[in-house]
């Protein structure tokens, strides 16, 4: 996703939108890249990709852990597969 740096929606907002919609997508199968890829890739600041997780978080899609990275919160449907 483009991200529009002059547009009404905030940065963290847009990048918290396209990462919510790869998570679901199943693009990442248990772990999100690095703070340091991801804000490379979106081109915005550290600062920004952090408010975008912490979003993630809050919405339960993601869980951190301090010195490991951020990794997919495990989804219902993720029993029936074992």
């Amino acid at each position: 996703m483009a991200i529009d740096l002059d547009g009404p929606e905030p940065l963290w907002r847009q990048v918290t939108e396209d990462l919510a919609t790869r998570i679901a997508a199943g693009e990442w199968e248990r772990r999100l890249p690095s703070f340091r890829i991801l804000a490379d890739e979106y081109q915005v600041s550290h600062a920004t990709i952090g408010d975008a997780l912490r979003e993630l978080r809050h919405r339960g899609l993601i869980v951190t852990t301090r010195g490991r990275g951020a990794f997919i919160a495990r989804r219902p449907d993720d029993d029936r597969k074992q």
